[in-house]
């Protein structure tokens, strides 16, 4: 029953982080504004808009106008419940609730850049307070299991090195290698991993982005842009599932 519980509160997490996804870009309230069909504009009934068994018991097809629903509600309350199951499993009471937080944060962050090559301030900065808090107060929630000076030196080290990055890459090519919002989310995420697991994280993102590369950029263009924060934030993820079952 508490797996259940787990699972299907990370879904419907999973479906308010979607409408956060739709909404930010476009600058709609998420909080008020009543769900709507993307297609049709009309608004959805609550009963067809329960996450995961609507979209089964529809066929993927809305009510109101019969268009196809995107899958990737459907996805993203999926793996939403998958991985508020996995962290009910692994981890501990005062874990589990810092890292579902943590969590939503990620997936606002790796899918929002996949979608629409943004990514918002206000979530990397989210991510070095509550790691500074954590790091300082209650080290043995991070799974990282790292010092408060290890979090924040790593935190300080990361960011200066991808923005000398940034400024070396803009004289040569005149042009941004990388944005912004990739510096402040590196130092957040760092501000978790410590610096033995930042060198994994700078690895195993650079990975995922040259894999993305070479199997998106079909036409070699040279201005294709890579979603660095969406390989950060899944590389993240991987690495704190490996540094816990690790321990």
């Amino acid at each position: 029953m508490f797996y259940f519980f787990n699972f299907y509160f990370g879904a419907i997490v999973g479906s308010f982080i979607y409408v956060c996804v739709l909404r930010l870009p476009k600058n709609e309230d998420i909080v008020f504004k009543k769900s709507y069909c993307e297609k049709c504009n009309q608004e959805i009934k609550w009963f067809y808009n329960i996450p995961l068994f609507s979209f089964l018991i529809l066929r993927g097809k809305s009510n109101c106008c019969q268009k196809k629903i995107d899958a990737s509600y459907f996805v993203v309350e999926l793996i939403a419940g998958i991985l508020f199951l996995i962290n009910f499993i692994l981890f501990n009471t005062y874990q589990i609730m810092v890292l579902n937080i943590l969590f939503f944060i990620l997936l606002l962050i790796i899918i929002i850049d996949y979608k629409d090559r943004i990514i918002f301030d206000i979530f990397s900065y989210s991510l070095i307070l509550i790691g500074l808090i954590v790091n300082y107060f209650f080290p043995l929630i991070n799974p990282f299991n790292i010092t408060a000076i290890d979090s924040f030196i790593t935190m300080l080290v990361s960011s200066g090195l991808f923005g000398l990055l940034k400024f070396i890459y803009k004289k040569l090519k005149d042009i941004d290698g990388l944005g912004g919002g990739d510096i402040i989310l590196i130092a957040g995420l760092t501000t978790w991993t410590g610096f033995r697991f930042f060198l994994y994280l700078l690895i195993l993102s650079s990975i995922i982005g040259i894999f993305y590369y070479l199997i998106f950029n079909k036409n070699k263009d040279e201005n294709f842009e890579i979603p660095f924060g969406s390989s950060l934030g899944l590389s993240f993820i991987i690495l704190l599932y490996f540094s816990e079952l690790l321990h």
